[in-house]
């Protein structure tokens, strides 16, 4: 399932799931309809947390929906229970994370690492906006985020691999390159974006790994780089279990091994897994 945070009047967002339809379930306001209505999550971590039983129940609705008459669709549809994923905004998938940590050696290097303020996560299609004093341009380091769904502290792999419940993509953003004081340069509103969503990872055979595709401004810039395997993540997750405790909606943000990208004004940015995610912003002048 695709897990996602509504933008909304609440200031944690709505949990939702992102459907194959292309429509967006709002969980916070499941139609009455559905025997599962009575279940409503209060965040994407929430339904993390319940791990299977959160999952079958999210499935459920799924299914009721997917097996849903038109005539009903439109109703959900008018009563904003249904939305299209087209100009519906997101949030952050994991609204306020409480541990950003970012590995910028990726799962083959080594697993120093550097904490990210969580005041710093922007959603998709997020305008970032360059701290006035600054360089001329973003640095822009394409990370697969790995979304920890239960408890870990000093674990070993085989604990660390059940603890990761889905990923979702991540651009670590600094307003100097990371070899130029990237930790305390990378720590301004908007310099981690997240999103669009969490895939959790029953939607990907056992051996999955994933590589990504950058483009900016509509252009290729990296293609068919080396592939992160869920068996390396995993490793890399117990590994800094040894010094971090985690807890459901943390995120391991991990570097795919590519160059950091540098973004001007107006430049875009979009990061894409094949068929999977998109995530894609914009930079900006003050």
């Amino acid at each position: 399932m695709r897990l996602v945070t509504l933008d909304s009047r609440e200031v944690g967002g709505r949990p939702g799931v992102w459907l194959k339809s292309g429509e967006i379930l709002d969980l916070a306001v499941v139609p009455d309809g559905l025997s599962a209505a009575q279940w409503r999550p209060q965040s994407v971590v929430s339904v993390l947390a319940a791990g299977d039983d959160g999952a079958a129940r999210v499935g459920r609705l799924i299914s009721e929906v997917e097996s849903a008459g038109e005539r009903e669709l439109q109703q959900w549809r008018a009563a904003r229970r249904l939305l299209p994923a087209a100009g519906t905004q997101l949030l952050t998938p994991v609204r306020r994370p409480g541990l950003l940590l970012m590995v910028p050696g990726g799962v083959k290097g080594s697993t120093d690492a550097y904490l990210k303020n969580p005041n710093a996560a922007a959603g998709p299609d997020a305008r970032v906006i360059l701290p006035t004093g600054k360089h001329d341009a973003l640095h822009a380091l394409c990370m697969l985020g790995l979304v920890i769904g239960r408890p870990l502290f000093q674990g070993g792999v085989a604990e660390a691999n059940r603890s990761i419940a889905a990923i979702t993509l991540v651009a670590d953003l600094g307003s100097s390159p990371r070899e130029s004081g990237y930790n305390a340069a990378r720590q301004f509103p908007g310099a981690c974006v997240i999103g669009p969503a969490l895939v959790t990872l029953d939607e990907f055979p056992t051996a999955a790994s994933w590589s990504p595709r950058a483009k900016i401004n509509g252009h290729t810039v990296v293609s068919g780089t080396a592939p992160i395997a869920l068996q390396a993540a995993a490793e890399t997750v117990a590994s800094l279990s040894a010094q971090y405790a985690f807890r459901p909606g943390d995120i391991v943000a991990v570097a795919f091994g590519i160059a950091e990208l540098p973004l001007g004004d107006g430049d875009r940015l979009s990061i894409a897994l094949a068929g999977t995610l998109e995530l894609g912003f914009s930079a900006a002048r003050p």
